[in-house]
């Protein structure tokens, strides 16, 4: 399961509207907890994709080592990337299952113009290779309640 602050959802998904109509992408960072991902920030990246950005993305290696590195100091890590499918269900793709890492979540997002249609985490099975769904809970901070998706 990925737990993730409204907040920082909300951040996330400004992020990929703003991308529209090409793919945004970015950074989920924060710490594994009795086997949860809890997401304590979202760092949005540039899409460093060299072709057509609205139905791909890349991070840029140098960029994300430079994150890497900056959270590792803060005892933090890397647990997923985010990224957005424009006018496309929040399923992975063919590409997105060619560049994925086992371990890590996925959240793809479904953008139309400036609204989300949908959104849903992913993990790759890496000895399968195929995603399976996640579930996300979504925290609202300071009141302890949570809804999932």
């Amino acid at each position: 399961m990925i737990r993730i602050p409204r907040r920082l959802l909300d951040e996330m998904l400004n992020h990929l509207i703003r991308a529209y109509p090409e793919e945004g992408c970015g950074l989920l960072v924060g710490r594994v907890v009795d086997g949860v991902r809890v997401v304590e920030r979202v760092v949005p990246m540039r899409n460093a994709f060299n072709g057509t950005r609205r139905t791909r993305y890349s991070i840029d290696p140098l960029e994300y080592m430079a994150v890497e590195r900056e959270e590792a100091q803060r005892g933090r890590i890397v647990i997923g990337v985010f990224h957005s499918h424009p006018d496309y269900p929040a399923i992975p793709s063919a590409y997105d299952l060619e560049h994925a890492f086992p371990g890590f979540t996925y959240v793809i997002a479904s953008v139309s113009g400036n609204e989300v249609r949908g959104i849903a985490a992913w993990r790759l099975d890496g000895v399968l290779r195929r995603f399976e769904q996640e579930p996300m809970e979504i925290v609202e901070e300071g009141t302890g309640l949570s809804s999932r998706s």
